[in-house]
């Protein structure tokens, strides 16, 4: 069984305003998440204690999950630039335009898969 950096859970539930994305909780961090079968992606995610660690948690499993459902990771809609040029520079996303960011996991584009 995964575990993350903190040994965090994961947490998910139905998103009450919307069937596009649901909620998540992982320590101190929330958010909304979808899967288009393609990708992850992340709308929102806001750590509720900055400077603890737990945001490193969030990606460690988005990441595990790429890997493991062969898909990629996607951010969208990154309005703070500061976080987007952190994402960028830190963390090796790439930016894809209209303040959405992906990290390749998986090439589903090469491979054909969907």
């Amino acid at each position: 069984m995964f575990k993350s950096s903190h040994n965090l859970f994961f947490e998910d539930a139905e998103w009450d305003r919307s069937r596009l994305f649901r909620c998540f909780r992982i320590g101190t961090c929330e958010g909304l998440w979808n899967s288009d079968g393609k990708y992850y992606q992340i709308l929102s995610v806001v750590n509720n204690d900055p400077g603890n660690g737990h945001f490193e948690d969030v990606l460690e499993w988005f990441e595990q999950s790429c890997r493991r459902d062969k898909m990629s990771l996607k951010i969208l809609e990154i309005m703070n630039k500061d976080f987007k040029k952190h994402l960028i520079e830190k963390r090796n996303f790439t930016d894809i335009g209209n303040d959405n960011l992906i990290k390749i996991y998986y090439d589903n584009e090469q491979t054909g898969n969907s």
